[in-house]
């Protein structure tokens, strides 16, 4: 044990040592993740809106956006300045996730020590969801965003203002997804904690400030659509699951290995004082209450907004571990604390094993190979029918725009002018029988477009989570090689993965 606390005195006695270790772990990651020969397209609804709105077309009008699309005119932005690729939205997010490790470190070593702060930023670059969502994820900029003014809290100076800053960018988290708001709400709860009423006042004056610039105006410019789709919208999406259910499957499941340590290192975290740890304790509480009781739906990716505190839960864990080999006897509580965490949380990850590694599941060369084909052979003023990656990629506008939305919003609108029968339908079906209960609200004009010749190509891609939702549930379409044939499409390109029929 000697032996280890000497080298680990070693390792860390150069500043330049230390930062070039962080740096290393901080990058490697999103280095390989953008070398690696698969890419995971997830929610690409976003990429394509961004290709959207820099071509002209406007939020709430041509897209359904359920949330602001401020980081979607961000990319746009890039887009306009690299051209249309998802590698663009790649190399971002991996900058961003690099940026919020850099940052968590210098908060942790802060609180803690350099070693246990290189664990945090381990746990966190290295969590199977920063490799899964490596393109362009809302919750990827809010945990930017949450781990941001966690280090403004920590850094920055008593002066009269301080407050407005982490107000401002809070404020940033609510423009990027209503679940942002819980940033505001931990850094309220931490300065009402320190009894600083100074900064409260100017973190809301700050919040008030960015939420009014995005909020107002995407509602005041895009009413009464942006009404519907920003805010009523997410009141009809359908009931949520068993509390058990969901904590099985994205709780254990997709935080995964960081329970094992971070279980205990959350309790333990009560028990030490510093006020700094109030911020993401009180974090990680309102996240854990919204999507384990309150929201109807709830997915992996929800879970990003997660690895910060939990990140630093393992570094807390580590460093009780850690004091008890040096006092063992002033220690033995936490350890049995930390075993028994441990001993649950790998029972429960064993008993649940679909992880997602996170590096699957499309080939890029496959992937580009279908652009080029698609870019080659059809107009660029006809609409496609394909997944939001394929049509951002090959810069051709969607026929129908969000499948798997489309179907709940279009039975939300008829609720409210009183021209559907079951009004109360949402209540009693999970997202996914709501998805397949609604399709016929859409897939009939689809199909009409099609017959009528609307369409340039139709991309079957077998293997897109989003693409075979639509397909494995869709009972309107029996026969869908005669219904292509018979409107004059013909199959023009077949890959491993992908089929395109092709209007002749």
């Amino acid at each position: 044990m000697n032996r280890i606390i000497s080298i680990r005195q070693d390792l860390f006695k150069s500043k330049y040592t230390v930062w070039s270790i962080v740096l290393l772990v901080a990058l490697l990651p999103r280095i390989f993740r953008i070398l690696y020969p698969y890419a995971w397209f997830e929610d690409t609804a976003y990429l394509y809106h961004s290709f959207a709105y820099k071509s002209g077309l406007k939020p709430f009008l041509h897209t359904i956006t359920v949330h602001p699309p401020a980081i979607e005119y961000l990319l746009a932005f890039f887009y306009n300045v690299f051209g249309v690729s998802y590698r663009v939205a790649e190399i971002f997010t991996g900058i961003v996730i690099s940026i919020s490790a850099l940052l968590l470190f210098d908060c942790t070593r802060r609180i803690f020590n350099e070693f246990i702060a290189l664990i945090v930023i381990i746990c966190f670059s290295f969590s199977s969801l920063l490799f899964r969502y490596h393109i362009f994820e809302r919750e990827v900029f809010t945990l930017f965003l949450s781990i941001s003014v966690f280090w403004l809290i920590i850094r920055m100076p008593k002066n009269f203002y301080n407050g407005l800053l982490p107000g401002l960018i809070s404020g940033l988290g609510l423009g990027i997804k209503f679940s942002g708001l819980f940033i505001f709400f931990s850094m309220l709860g931490y300065f009402l904690y320190q009894r600083n009423l100074r900064a409260v006042f100017f973190s809301l004056l700050g919040f008030v400030i960015t939420t009014g610039l995005t909020w107002g105006y995407f509602l005041s410019a895009y009413k009464p659509h942006s009404y519907y789709q920003l805010i009523l919208f997410h009141f009809y999406k359908g009931c949520g699951g068993p509390v058990v259910l969901r904590f099985l499957d994205t709780f254990v499941r997709d935080l995964n290995f960081l329970w094992i340590l971070g279980g205990s290192g959350l309790i333990l975290s009560l028990f030490i004082s510093n006020r700094f740890l109030v911020y993401p304790i009180i974090l990680f509480t309102l996240y854990t209450i919204f999507f384990l009781f309150i929201s109807s739906t709830y997915w992996p990716h929800n879970m990003i907004d997660l690895l910060f505190p939990l990140s630093l839960a393992n570094g807390i864990g580590l460093y009780y571990l850690y004091n008890f080999f040096k006092q063992p006897e002033k220690n033995i509580i936490p350890l049995i604390f930390i075993s028994i965490s441990g001993i649950i949380f790998i029972s429960l990850g064993s008993a649940n094993p679909r992880y997602y590694k996170g590096l699957g599941y499309i080939k890029r060369n496959e992937f580009k190979q279908v652009i080029d084909f698609i870019q080659n052979h059809t107009p660029d003023k006809i609409p496609i029918y394909a997944p939001h990656y394929i049509a951002n990629e090959s810069e051709r506008f969607k026929v129908v725009d969000y499948e798997e939305l489309i179907g709940p919003y279009f039975m939300m609108l008829k609720i409210i002018e009183n021209k559907l029968e079951k009004k109360d339908l949402y209540k009693k079906l999970n997202w996914y029988e709501l998805v397949e209960e609604t399709l016929p609200l859409w897939r009939y004009d689809l199909n009409e477009m099609i017959k009528q010749r609307k369409v340039s190509c139709v991309v079957w891609d077998r293997i897109s989570p989003e693409w075979s939702l639509m397909y494995n549930i869709d009972t309107l379409l029996e026969n869908k090689h005669s219904f292509f044939y018979n409107a004059g499409y013909r199959i023009r390109y077949i890959s491993s993965n992908y089929t395109v029929w092709l209007l002749e």
